[in-house]
């Protein structure tokens, strides 16, 4: 038999798509390269957005009728009876918490098992550490060390779709990070819907400890982690952040708005003034930090003050990326209650003009890096420009240049010229040899 594994989502879909990648390799069974050959096609999906959902649908649509389908992740844990009525080419339902049960499903699709749905929660901590052939990458390695979430923001389904909060052992993520280390990986990435909330469930420790001791055991470049909560920071980790250098200088940081009162409507534990005092004191303590962010436009009840005051903070804080979306009502989510009065037409205006303004704010950084030399993180080959390759700075920046180099070296690049999503450079020894000749 031959599998497929067709990730839709998050960091952590793309970790958990990497553990069911371990499971069906260890039990013997192929990884194919595209779903036109293989017997098996995993869908794991992602619920957070109304589109992202429908993309799914779409999906499964496309796929021939002899094979297997199986759908893991969010949707299928939030939607399984939707999936089941409206798509009847689905056979398994796999929910967040059952990805580790996929070779039992594997064996009764194949004795010709009748559709199922398994998708219930666990409270504990299912432990699997994916070999280095698994996962995604061999540059940079995603360890999970906590899942789900208390916060219950009125806009947000993953409490419903990941569960309550969970954490790993610490230990148990020491040692995952030490194999990613000892494997060659350059950077190691953190994940949890509240990784800054992690606590060894064991022992008093906490986030703050947790990365100090990663920092001193592992011989990564970088450590990073995704996604952080406003609410949840405090100065220890600033502390740890400023003294020890692997921990990148780039940290995502979703606001989802800069005005108070719909961070309130929102039910995030945190106001505008907040917000922004926990970026100066990173600031004071490390100049060179850099935030990215999360952005919803369109909230019910979003004035158009409101929005401004979100695009000041856009402007205030001068983010390297942005993810920016309209506002959609999600099944569950609090917010669905509401009227979703900001019309459509003005959403989408509301988007363009956070977009527009973003990009800018992303020309004039990347600009003025046009002449320095950056330490870039080579990542993979540019699968459209033969002899490039492409790699990510420190505050993870997308480097274009041409190189014979292999993915997971360091090199020193100097800029040569910016747009506002990339940057493009050479080697300073290149360009000194093309200046000389």
């Amino acid at each position: 038999m031959r599998f497929f594994i067709k990730t839709y989502g998050c960091q952590m879909n793309v970790n958990d798509s990497e553990k069911i990648r371990h499971i069906l390799e260890t039990r013997g069974i192929q990884d194919c390269p595209d779903e036109t050959g293989a017997d098996i096609v995993v869908i794991n999906s992602c619920a957070v957005r109304e589109k992202a959902q429908d993309k799914i649908y779409s999906y499964i649509g496309r796929l021939s009728g002899s094979q297997k389908i199986i759908v893991a992740g969010c949707v299928a844990q939030a939607e399984k009876e939707a999936i089941l009525a409206r798509s009847p080419a689905v056979d398994f339902i796999l929910g967040t918490h059952q990805y580790s049960r996929i070779e039992s499903v594997v064996d009764l699709l194949v004795n010709g098992q009748k559709r199922d749905v398994w998708a219930g929660f666990s409270r504990e901590w299912m432990e699997l550490c994916p070999d280095a052939r698994s996962r995604s990458s061999t540059v940079s390695g995603y360890i999970s060390i906590m899942e789900g979430c208390n916060n219950f923001c009125s806009y947000c389904i993953v409490p419903f779709t990941r569960g309550r909060e969970k954490y790993r052992p610490f230990e148990k993520i020491v040692e995952e990070a030490e194999y990613l280390s000892d494997s060659g990986y350059r950077e190691i990435i953190l994940l949890g819907q509240n990784v800054n909330n992690w606590r060894d469930p064991d022992s008093p420790k906490t986030f703050p400890r947790l990365l100090a001791t990663l920092a001193e055991k592992t011989r990564v470049r970088w450590i990073r982690f995704i996604t952080s909560y406003p609410g949840y920071f405090d100065d220890e980790l600033i502390d740890v952040m400023s003294d020890q250098t692997k921990i990148a200088r780039h940290i995502h940081f979703p606001a989802q708005s800069g005005s108070t009162r719909v961070l309130k409507k929102m039910n995030r534990s945190y106001s505008r003034r907040d917000y922004i005092g926990i970026i100066n004191r990173f600031k004071q303590r490390i100049p060179e930090m850099k935030f990215s962010s999360d952005f919803i436009v369109g909230f019910p009840g979003e004035s158009d003050y409101d929005f401004q005051l979100t695009m000041s903070l856009l402007k205030r804080v001068e983010y390297e990326s942005v993810f920016s979306f309209m506002y959609s009502p999600r099944r569950y989510a609090k917010s669905s209650l509401r009227d979703d009065d900001v019309p459509r037409g003005e959403k989408k205006s509301r988007l363009n003009r956070l977009q527009k303004d973003q990009e800018a704010i992303q020309l004039k950084n990347n600009r003025n890096l046009i002449g320095k030399v950056v330490e870039v993180l080579v990542t993979q080959q540019n699968p459209k420009k033969t002899g490039e390759m492409i790699g990510r700075t420190e505050s993870h920046r997308v480097v274009n240049f041409k190189s014979k180099a292999l993915a997971g070296e360091l090199l020193q690049i100097l800029i040569k010229s910016a747009g506002p999503h990339s940057l493009r450079g050479v080697s300073p020894d290149d360009w000194f040899r093309s200046q000389s000749s």
